[in-house]
């Protein structure tokens, strides 16, 4: 299993570049290991977010805030530290049943505000342990950082369309975030309890590529 080490180094590989020996050395000072630093742990929470990937999914009960919100929501829930994604609407029941909506609750900085009593969320969550990484979220991973270093580092145009085509793909070639895409079609076999298949497929369906952004 890889470590945050290397992952950098992979990434680092694929732009033909020198290889950092420990990426929690904060003594090392090359640009290699300066860039690292910079940018690996934005890009891996960034991955997270813009994606529904399956091993970063749980889900909690979340107890209300004794300081209710201003006005519109009578409770404010305060969001799990490792809140990065909303996963699935945070009913407990069946929404369509009760008539509820997406404006029966607001996320608002690090708070969810409702006019329930309690609520249980569904959530994307930061992982931070590279053993729980899936060897496709690593792959993109290291895809994502090589896009970040090549043009501090290598300085290659050339190089950097390369790498994003593998990772995204162009007309009449499919990249790693394709097979992403396609795996979790063929894992969706199932709709869980209180899990309107409706509400995941449009969501799903309207995310576009929100991962090219941070390229």
């Amino acid at each position: 299993m890889a470590s945050e080490t290397e992952i950098i180094n992979q990434a680092l590989g694929r732009i033909g570049s020198q290889r950092v020996s420990d990426f929690d050395d904060t003594s090392e000072d090359n640009l290699q290991s300066v860039q690292a630093r910079l940018h690996y742990a934005q890009t891996r929470d960034a991955l997270l977010r813009s994606h529904w990937w399956r091993f970063a999914r749980t889900r909690v009960r979340l107890s209300p805030n004794a300081t209710a919100p201003d006005f519109e929501y009578s409770t404010a829930f305060d969001l799990p530290n490792d809140f990065l994604r909303e996963w699935l609407p945070p009913w407990e029941d069946n929404s369509e049943v009760q008539g509820r909506t997406r404006n029966s609750y607001s996320l608002e900085g690090k708070q969810l505000l409702s006019n329930e009593s309690t609520m249980r969320l569904r959530y994307v969550k930061r992982v931070e342990d590279v053993t729980e990484f899936d060897p496709l979220f690593t792959e993109v991973l290291v895809l994502q950082l090589a896009l970040k270093f090549v043009m501090p580092i290598a300085e290659d145009k050339v190089l950097w369309r390369i790498i994003y085509v593998e990772l995204w793909g162009e007309p009449g070639i499919k990249g790693v975030m394709s097979r992403v895409r396609t795996m979790d079609k063929q894992e969706t076999k199932t709709v869980g309890q209180n899990e309107t298949p409706t509400w995941n497929d449009s969501r799903l369906a309207g995310a576009g590529n929100p991962l090219k952004r941070f390229s």
